[in-house]
């Protein structure tokens, strides 16, 4: 999602899970967030629900930049031999 302003809703709906969801209680599942706390905030579906969550890794990850080859480390070797 490139929207700035998408991102930004999903980072709060994060923020909100962060603050009610407990990770042993079946009661207090993501799910039981998303219908009592979240959609009463944001009305959104479900399945948008956990694509925020998803969009938040990726906005998390930064592009590596430039991808090593294969042969960089053989290329190398090659050149010290001469």
């Amino acid at each position: 999602m490139k929207n700035k302003n998408v991102i930004k809703r999903a980072l709060l709906v994060q923020k909100i899970l962060k603050e009610h969801y407990e990770p042993g209680r079946q009661d207090r599942c993501k799910l039981w967030v998303w219908r009592n706390v979240i959609n009463k905030i944001y009305p959104i579906s479900e399945a948008t629900f956990f694509r925020y969550l998803k969009v938040l890794e990726d906005a998390g990850q930064e592009p590596a930049g430039r991808q090593s080859d294969l042969f960089d480390d053989i290329n190398e070797d090659k050149d010290s031999f001469s």
